[in-house]
């Protein structure tokens, strides 16, 4: 029986929009970055891009990768993995360095980092996607917290763009954690890279907002 040529072409087409999106929102920020010089655009410019290398290895996974040796399926989809545990990062520093107070940043951005750092022990040794879920899950509230305190408490721009890209991301995994799916080749990863988009729209329009 001959292999197909894309083996999953709906999830590597969405994979491929998620890459090209998140160039173009990488992009974006760093030209507000380069104006502007707000430590909370450099990250998010962070998340974007590793956003996007993520789609980007997450296409060759699900569209070539079973025609690779196991050895180099195995790499690219640790690689993909580790671009989510750096995108989660990314996104915690710039939720921080939007309600912390720069002086106390100097210590407090060690903290993620030393989370970052047991993810990647923890993906090297078992690369179980529940482990990204599991890193992901309470990075993720915790950003929704701070963002939360900022709107509530000094109602800043921007916030309620995140809040809902973040209840869109959650929306996401649900669906992708159940396995529903509308069809065959629009199976529940496809519909959780249409939840991403969203989000990555969302995350966008607040983070061009925030100072």
């Amino acid at each position: 029986m001959n292999k197909p040529l894309i083996y999953e072409p709906m999830t590597a087409f969405t994979d491929l929009l998620i890459f090209g999106l998140g160039l173009y929102f990488a992009r974006e920020l760093y030209g507000i970055y380069a104006t502007k010089l707000m430590s909370v655009h450099l990250h998010f410019m962070l998340v974007f891009f590793f956003m996007s290398l993520a789609g980007l290895l997450g296409a060759m996974t699900h569209g070539i990768g079973p025609h690779l040796p196991q050895s180099i399926h195995t790499f690219i989809w640790r690689i993909t993995l580790y671009c989510i545990g750096l995108t989660t990062f990314s996104m915690l520093l710039g939720g921080l360095y939007h309600v912390v107070p720069f002086n106390t940043m100097d210590w407090l951005k060690w903290l993620p980092l030393l989370g970052l750092i047991v993810y990647m022990i923890l993906i090297t040794r078992n690369d179980d996607f529940k482990t990204v879920i599991r890193f992901y899950t309470p990075a993720m509230m915790l950003l929704l917290l701070m963002m939360l305190y900022s709107l509530l408490r000094f109602q800043s721009d921007g916030t309620s763009w995140i809040i809902f890209s973040v209840l869109m991301a959650f929306a996401g995994t649900a669906v992708q954690q159940s396995g529903f799916s509308f069809h065959k080749h629009f199976n529940h990863n496809d519909i959780y890279h249409v939840f991403q988009m969203g989000s990555m729209f969302l995350l966008y329009k607040g983070v061009i907002l925030l100072k």
